[in-house]
């Protein structure tokens, strides 16, 4: 019924004020070697990040997040996915992968072009970088990792 007030209750009250909304831009600057992340929005369940991988760069090796379901939306370029049974189709500009907790994935940028995806993950517990590989053992994210690559910056170029 327009104008009615809603009647104020313990759960309405509990969440007043609430957080507020947040708007980030999706603009992040091209890398011609390595890759890059970039924090846009974080909540106790939920972030979302931006990605810049370089051309023939990629995730590292197949593995599982056992905390966090995630999809990436493709913004730029376009994304080789492999699940344990082999290569997905192309994820390409203004497509989007669902993964699932403990989902086995890897993919790979193999055009000669930048390939920025949206990343949007939620947990229990929000961010959670604890992944396995196929065989359940835990690996270190891909700045750890063995012989990972410093980003190296296109001057001048971004994705916005």
């Amino acid at each position: 019924m327009p104008g009615s007030e809603i009647p104020q209750t313990e759960a309405t009250s509990a969440l007043n004020p609430g957080p507020s909304p947040m708007i980030a831009d999706l603009r992040t600057q091209l890398v011609s070697l390595g890759h890059t992340k970039t924090l846009l929005a974080k909540s106790e369940t939920m972030t979302m990040h931006i990605h810049c991988y370089a051309p023939k760069g990629g995730e590292n090796g197949m593995h599982a997040h056992i905390e966090e379901e995630h999809s990436f939306v493709c913004l730029q370029g376009e994304a080789l996915f492999r699940g344990l049974e082999g290569e997905l189709p192309v994820l390409k500009r203004n497509q989007t992968i669902f993964l699932p907790r403990g989902c086995f994935y890897s993919f790979s940028n193999e055009s000669d072009t930048p390939c920025i995806l949206l990343r949007i993950g939620a947990g229990s517990q929000g961010y959670s970088d604890a992944r396995l590989d196929p065989r359940g053992q835990p690996i270190p994210g891909r700045a750890h990792k063995a012989g990972a690559v410093l980003p190296v910056f296109i001057e001048g170029q971004f994705f916005e």
